[in-house]
């Protein structure tokens, strides 16, 4: 029987979560780096997501409303033109986790609803919806695990409906390759050997 020291144990540990944190990362989107033009798109591939019928603004510019009480974080949020369903789409493959996220409505008290799919199935809606005003933020957090997209719907559709969104939080899965995972197999076979070796020395 191969016996092995606590010492190489927790090296190996160490290896293994080394390599498992490269395929999970948690990850929060404030949306200050897409500057202040108000009304823009924000483009496909931002945060590693694809964002339908979202753009971004800076909240100063419409002081006293929702979009500024909104901010939670620098000065951008995310929003939906007229108030339009919208989704956020994992860019690459894998999944990822929805946690949660800053919402605020820009003029109207509104209520917002969500769904979580993976691979074109659905796998969570929310059972009941969220109320959101233009006084203060609020944090809706959901902690769906495993979905490549996520639908926001909200209950009114015109001018000064839209919602705010700021520190969309989440932590994405990248998927692992079978290249990847033999590489470790074989590093931890190697690192085996040599703890092997210095046993019979």
């Amino acid at each position: 029987m191969i016996k092995v020291s606590e010492k190489m144990k927790v090296f190996i540990g160490s290896v293994l979560l080394m390599f498992a944190a490269q395929f999970a990362s948690a990850a929060v989107i404030d949306f200050d780096d897409l500057g202040d033009e108000s009304f823009a798109q924000i483009g496909d591939g931002y945060g590693g997501f694809n964002w339908n019928v979202i753009g971004a603004l800076s909240g100063s510019d419409y002081s006293g409303s929702g979009l500024d009480t909104a901010v939670v974080s620098g000065t951008n949020v995310a929003f939906n033109p007229f108030g339009a369903w919208s989704s956020i789409d994992l860019a690459g493959a894998g999944s990822f986790d929805f946690i949660g996220a800053w919402f605020g409505s820009y003029l109207f008290e509104q209520e917002l609803a969500f769904e979580g799919w993976l691979d074109g199935v659905l796998v969570y809606s929310t059972l009941d919806t969220f109320v959101i005003t233009s006084e203060s933020a609020s944090w809706i957090q959901l902690d769906w695990a495993g979905i490549d997209q996520l639908m926001i719907y909200n209950s009114l559709a015109d001018w000064g409906v839209s919602w705010a969104m700021d520190d969309f939080t989440v932590e994405v899965h990248s998927a692992a390759s079978v290249p990847e995972a033999s590489g470790l197999v074989l590093i931890l076979m190697g690192l085996l050997g040599v703890g092997l070796l210095r046993r019979r020395r």
